[in-house]
């Protein structure tokens, strides 16, 4: 069965809000049930207490003003006084019958009950037995024991009061603890919820961003996969159209530049070919104006031949590159001091000093897209050198990989062009005025070299120009 996922990223929010605030609001409902039913509970105590102390005291009364009328009709025998004995008879009888409602404990509803039968008894005598007989005697004088159970009963029943004081205190103090306890067991259970729905919120706009980064970047093989919510999801699979876009028109681009820089080769081939030939004197001897103008052609034709190789060979690197690599040794030494060779007029006219300090003896690479490496790599270093610098060319060996790294005494990367140098047609700030402008394709296609080989191209920290090229050691290829 398929999780729930929320129509909108409103309703993840409310939805978490509400999980969240579940715990707290059981929390309030249990304990505003608890202090009703203690509330409760009090009012029954105190009602009951008051009741009960209350009926007690009459109680006393009552029976001290029965044994009062008692005796005085003993000695009146007034008819009057017995119609108040059977007036008070009742009341007392009414005060025991409302103790006994009360639901008090055992052992008081049994002083209460004996109470009850003790002066019914002394009652039934006073009412039939004849004066100054025996029996009123015995009557009259069991008052005295009767008034000590009454007073017993009073007493108890304020003992209860306390009693019931200190059972509402116990129980508060509990129910006090209870509260304690599920407010702590509820707080760890609320934080668990919010951490749960920040990375159900986090997460997909985490993997938007991160899909936008890898667009923004060119990347655009990696599917974009966005969770959470159906509009969230509903944005991701958008982004992921977008990245199929945007991957079509770079697509597109490569076929482009691949297309019209064949197209550019038969001219230009044409052209160098012209210009050559006059410089070579083939057609007759140029006078000096004429000879500066046909070096020119040939120097901006050789540039632009390289511009269209650049643009060429990037195109193929993006189609595939590794695939048609051919891995065999190759001795680095020789490789610089081809590449120096063919440079060697610019680094003369620069005045620059260039000092290889390679120790490797060979690698294992596509010889023919190492040197394209290591010539972007120079060329970049003695563009951006200035006049009377230095440039210096180390390699070594760290770990399983070789490393190569070409050092300029140049002003350097930005911390922040230290990625975008590698990006194709980024340029950075020219140091030089040159008739023709380059195509931020070299550092772009040194890299895509270095990948296909299982390497890398970074630009380390430190000061002057600094690029290094690293490349995984093959234990099976002829590599020290």
């Amino acid at each position: 069965m398929r999780p729930y996922r929320p129509h909108s990223f409103s309703r993840l929010v409310l939805i978490g809000f509400a999980l969240v605030c579940l715990p707290l609001l059981a929390a309030l409902v249990r304990a505003q049930w608890s202090l009703d039913r203690l509330a409760e509970e009090s009012g029954a105590v105190v009602d009951r207490s008051v009741k009960a102390t209350e009926t007690s005291r009459l109680l006393v009364d009552d029976l001290i003003a029965l044994e009062r009328q008692a005796r005085q009709h003993e000695v009146l025998g007034e008819e009057r006084l017995l119609a108040e004995m059977q007036e008070r008879h009742g009341e007392i009888q009414k005060s025991l019958a409302r103790l006994l409602q009360l639901k008090l404990t055992d052992p008081l509803s049994k002083q209460i009950r004996q109470v009850r039968d003790e002066e019914a008894a002394i009652f039934a005598v006073l009412l039939n037995a004849p004066r100054r007989s025996s029996e009123r005697e015995r009557a009259l004088d069991a008052f005295a024991s009767l008034n000590e159970l009454a007073n017993a009963v009073a007493a108890h029943g304020n003992a209860l009061i306390y009693d019931e004081v200190w059972r509402i205190q116990r129980a508060t103090a509990a129910t006090r603890r209870q509260l304690v306890w599920q407010v702590v067991a509820l707080v760890p259970v609320s934080i668990l919820l919010v951490v749960m729905f920040i990375r159900l919120i986090a997460r997909p706009i985490k993997q938007m961003v991160e899909a936008i980064n890898r667009l923004g970047e060119g990347d655009f093989l990696t599917p974009v996969k966005v969770g959470g919510s159906r509009d969230l999801a509903y944005l991701g699979e958008r982004l992921d159209w977008m990245r199929g876009q945007l991957a079509d028109v770079e697509r597109s681009k490569s076929r482009f530049v691949a297309q019209i820089s064949h197209e550019l080769k038969t001219p230009l081939a044409s052209i160098r070919e012209g210009s050559e030939l006059l410089n070579d004197k083939v057609m007759g001897d140029l006078n000096g104006p004429q000879r500066e103008i046909v070096e020119i052609l040939c120097k901006s034709s050789r540039d632009l031949q390289k511009l269209i190789e650049n643009l060429l060979g990037f195109s193929r690197f993006q189609a595939g590159g590794a695939a048609s690599l051919v891995l065999a040794p190759v001795a680095p030494t020789a490789l610089v001091e081809e590449v120096l060779a063919d440079h060697r007029p610019s680094i003369m006219k620069k005045g620059l000093r260039c000092e290889p300090r390679l120790e490797t003896p060979t690698v294992s690479a596509d010889p023919a897209r190492l040197r394209i490496l290591i010539d972007n790599l120079l060329s970049n270093a003695i563009k951006f050198t200035p006049e009377g610098g230095s440039i210096t060319i180390v390699d070594g060996r760290e770990e399983d990989s070789w490393f190569f790294e070409v050092r300029d005494s140049g002003p350097g990367i930005l911390p922040g062009d230290r990625e975008r140098v590698f990006q194709p047609f980024f340029q950075g700030p020219s140091p030089n005025a040159m008739h023709v402008k380059g195509t931020g394709l070299g550092l772009a296609i040194a890299r895509e070299i270095a990948r296909a080989h299982g390497g890398e191209l970074v630009v380390p920290e430190g000061t002057g120009g600094r690029i290094r090229l690293t490349l995984p050691l093959i234990r099976n290829a002829e590599v020290i």
